[in-house]
């Protein structure tokens, strides 16, 4: 008896391993890849370009700078952003006008008395102070993507303290993703 149950036993695990038993197929997918996206800022279509110049501003003058298109040459979307580098305020050799009521020879004043306005269309993205133009946030360039830019500018009410007063700024664009 105990040799029959044996028996069945392992005929039962042999008939059982056999409904493990199936079919199968796999296949490759093959030449898989990542590649990386790029950005490439362009300012009116080169790596970089000369930026303005105002000459003869005056106490509560305004007007446009100029326009700068910028463009995402690049493949995937990146944020704009624009900060003033590299500013120099000076005096410019102080008429008699300007020295009445300013007696240093030392930096002008020039870059206080200025606001500038930066738009894209009719909205406004940046104004201030050009020293206050740090990483203004100028919106999203998509790949492929160009947008116009216009300056503006306005001279406040200021005095002869201004008078032959220079002031020269870089305006350093770039894009992150």
């Amino acid at each position: 008896m105990l040799l029959s149950v044996l028996i069945i036993g392992v005929v039962a695990t042999v008939a059982g391993a056999g409904t493990w038993a199936a079919f199968s197929d796999s296949e490759t997918s093959d030449g898989n890849t990542f590649t990386a996206g790029t950005l490439d800022l362009k300012l009116n279509g080169l790596d970089g370009i000369t930026g303005f110049s105002i000459g003869d501003v005056a106490p509560n003058a305004q007007g446009n700078a100029g326009t700068i298109t910028v463009k995402n040459a690049g493949t995937i979307s990146g944020n704009l952003v624009v900060s003033s580098a590299n500013i120099v305020e000076d005096e410019n050799g102080m008429n008699d006008a300007e020295q009445a009521v300013d007696s240093t020879a030392a930096d002008g004043e020039l870059g206080s008395a200025i606001t500038i306005s930066i738009y894209d269309g009719a909205t406004l993205l940046y104004q201030g102070s050009v020293a206050g133009l740090i990483n203004a946030n100028l919106g999203t360039l998509d790949g492929a993507e160009e947008k116009t830019l216009t300056i503006d500018y306005e001279v406040s009410d200021a005095g002869n303290e201004i008078q032959s007063d220079i002031l020269e700024f870089d305006l350093a664009f770039t894009l992150n993703q």
